[in-house]
């Protein structure tokens, strides 16, 4: 196969947020009074917001009323907008900036809201040829639909596709829509990951294995 274009994910891939985002989860449902383990909400990184409560509230049997739900995801929402000190992945940095003086197209796939995916694009001035946010899907990770939308902004297949993934949801995601998803070791153990066509476990080495495999 021929890969011609390269979509990231953001948080894990691009930023190192998740250790922020599971902070915010932990302090919205203690909150509300329910102890919820960190490797869990690490597993379903890439998943909206409410999605999210949705799932926790379901798989622990929570009975949270509409009213709770909505207090989780401002309290969580709070939370990280007060408290995160993100800082970008600089490897991954490398890998976009070297494939966009290749001339090779590369979008960003995320299920975070637009207002903080515009922010951290305004930090790392360089512009996507594609975004779609958690704002722009009707059904986020592990639903195809947010790799399916940037795929159809091009006139490339989703096998001529290259995905960098972190976590089971995104690459499951990917995976589902046809793409050769490429999973990165930043947030978790290699037995998480394995619905990833290949994990590349040297993160430094990201530039040239895509360019190797976009450019021979």
């Amino acid at each position: 196969m021929t890969f011609k274009a390269v979509c990231f994910d953001m948080d894990g891939v691009l930023v190192n947020t998740m250790k922020d985002h599971v902070k915010a989860w932990n302090y919205a449902f203690g909150e509300q009074g329910h102890i919820i383990s960190e490797d869990y909400f690490y597993e379903l990184e890439g998943m909206p917001g409410m999605q999210t409560i949705l799932h926790v509230n379901n798989r622990h049997l929570l009975k949270l009323s509409d009213t709770e739900q909505e207090e989780i995801y401002h309290n969580k929402r709070s939370h990280f907008i007060q408290y995160s000190t993100y800082a970008f992945y600089d490897e991954t940095v490398d890998a976009i900036r070297a494939l966009k003086e290749a001339g090779i197209p590369i979008a960003l796939a995320t299920g975070s809201r637009k207002e903080f995916v515009q922010e951290v694009l305004e930090k790392m001035r360089v512009s996507f040829d594609a975004v779609i946010t958690g704002d722009d899907v009707e059904k986020g990770k592990p639903s195809p639909e947010p790799y399916e939308k940037v795929f159809k902004q091009f006139s490339y297949s989703a096998e001529e596709w290259i995905v960098v993934e972190n976590a089971p949801l995104g690459i499951q995601a990917a995976d589902d829509s046809g793409a050769y998803v490429l999973a990165l070791l930043t947030t978790l153990p290699e037995e998480k990951l394995f619905r990833a066509d290949e994990i590349l476990k040297d993160h430094g080495r990201l530039k040239e294995y895509l360019l190797r495999k976009l450019m021979g």
